[in-house]
């Protein structure tokens, strides 16, 4: 089993690239499935999550193939309407294939997706949206069965701003007869990216960022070329490992405008931050301020996949802070974890209280999640002595070679 073993103390100090977005390019690889001849995608990161989706669509028919940060891919050739169910529990996002073979194919055979296990996630609203648009489900020993020979534009209400519902309806109604509408849809940025890679290949989506989404259904898509956004989560993630450590470091390609919580958290936390178009430059204080009550929510709150890295800020804080999860149940796995690392954290509910204490100590820790892994990575890095986080394999689901960046930023971590 993969590990990351880490020598703390070192303040993080450097320039790094964001890399592009796992949010992002996750629903355009579905997307591409609409299309019918090439698409190029630049700017991709080479994540698990990505190369199991590129499996899936090799077992779908497609062609691919990869040139440096580009991918290329032919859906001339794809046929086939059944998903291994061994390539659908490796992530949350195979679901989103549901909609796009549905799109394209009006049929499609699929398993319950898997992923990280950070609550219940269930796709009763993906289900829910498509019997609204006439879609036909039935379940056989643990397969979807999916017909979506009648399914026709309608209003969809939302019963959940669900990103993963947003994405998959949106799929879905692109290639499909009729005008759909989806109230309380999703806002994030994730979604506008989507709504823009689709328009380019020749759909007519309007509202993407709105909590009100309209597509008129066109008859079919063409390839197109597209470059991937970046990674909000990772650069906030690289952001809390400056601020934990003590250092100072400038983001490369980024979008501020789609961290704005999590910087001004950052920024009432004590760190001196500067942003131009595409950079943003953070300077750690020497101590880590508390801040105010955190509430995770649907963008543009602060995002749920940022509070297991910044509740490894607040650990070494100069007093007390309060983190709410209002999105998943089951996303306090890294609380126990960082406890064992001396922080002093309780939990009353959905509801975390964070002592500040006055350092954390090495440990041997397991990640239990994609974010609980980096959290962890995190913490190890500002310990004193030596922390090996167990579990590395969630962490590669959405970090490219982490080890790698911490390094170039002065950190002592290797990947066992």
């Amino acid at each position: 089993m993969d590990r990351y073993r880490i020598e703390g103390g070192r303040p993080l100090k450097g320039i790094v690239t964001v890399r592009g977005s796992k949010n992002g390019i996750l629903p355009i690889l579905a997307g591409v499935m609409l299309t019918k001849g090439e698409t190029v995608l630049h700017h991709c990161p080479s994540i698990a999550d990505v190369h199991f989706t590129l499996e899936m669509l090799e077992q779908l028919g497609c062609c691919i193939q990869k040139q440096n940060r580009s991918i290329i891919i032919n859906t001339n050739d794809c046929k086939n309407i059944d998903i291994n169910s061994k390539s659908v529990q490796k992530m949350r996002s195979s679901i989103l294939f549901m909609g796009a073979l549905l799109g394209r194919f009006k049929k499609v055979n699929i398993g319950y997706p898997g992923g990280c296990e950070i609550g219940l996630r269930p796709i009763d609203l993906h289900l829910k949206a498509f019997r609204e648009m006439g879609v036909s489900i039935e379940e056989e020993k643990g397969i979807l069965c999916c017909d979506a020979s009648k399914c026709i534009g309608r209003k969809i209400n939302l019963d959940f701003p669900s990103v993963g519902a947003t994405e998959n309806c949106i799929l879905l109604a692109t290639i499909s007869k009729g005008h759909t509408t989806i109230y309380n849809a999703a806002c994030e940025p994730e979604i506008v990216e989507l709504q823009t890679f689709l328009n380019l290949c020749g759909a007519n989506i309007k509202g993407a960022g709105t909590e009100c989404i309209s597509i008129e259904g066109v008859q079919e898509l063409h390839g197109a070329e597209y470059t991937v956004s970046p990674d909000r989560i990772e650069a906030g993630t690289f952001l809390c490992g400056a601020a934990i450590t003590k250092g100072e470091i400038e983001l490369k390609n980024v979008c501020a405008d789609n961290m704005r919580q999590v910087l001004l958290r950052l920024g009432e936390a004590g760190c001196i931050i500067k942003e131009q178009k595409d950079s943003i430059y953070l300077k750690a204080p020497q101590k880590i301020k508390p801040v105010s009550r955190i509430h995770t929510g649907p963008y543009p709150d602060f995002p749920t996949d940022m509070q297991p890295q910044f509740m490894s800020v607040l650990t070494l804080a100069s007093g007390t802070s309060i983190i709410s999860e209002t999105v998943f149940e089951s996303r306090f796995k890294h609380i126990s974890e960082l406890c064992r690392m001396g922080a002093d954290i309780t939990v009353e509910g959905q509801t975390a209280i964070i002592k500040g204490v006055k350092s954390l100590k090495g440990a041997y820790v397991c990640g239990r999640d994609l974010r609980c892994g980096a959290a962890l990575i995190l913490a190890g890095l500002a310990a004193e002595g030596e922390t090996v986080v167990e579990n590395a394999c969630y962490v590669k689901r959405g970090y490219e070679q982490i080890e790698k960046v911490f390094t170039s930023l002065g950190a002592n971590i290797v990947l066992e």
